[in-house]
């Protein structure tokens, strides 16, 4: 059984499940590890990631075109 051991910073999300971050989330927090822990970060990145996927996935054939190029702009803008 191979661990994660990348950082929140650079984990990709979609390498897993939102089921199976969700999982690792319970587990580490079952296990009483800290809000601090970088892996209990890179759980929650993962699950917003997800979370807003499926928005996405969801509304996306009522946006424009234009609208999806302001909203994707919007995001690179968040971390440029």
């Amino acid at each position: 059984m191979s661990m994660i051991t990348s950082t929140a910073a650079d984990a990709d999300p979609s390498a897993l499940p939102a089921a199976s971050w969700q999982a690792r989330y319970a587990a580490l927090r079952s296990r009483q590890v800290g809000d601090s822990d970088p892996r209990i970060a890179e759980c929650l990145a993962a699950l917003t990631f997800w979370r807003c996927k499926r928005v996405l996935d969801r509304e996306a054939d009522q946006l424009s075109a234009p609208a999806a190029h302001s909203l994707a702009a919007m995001l690179e803008e968040v971390w440029a």
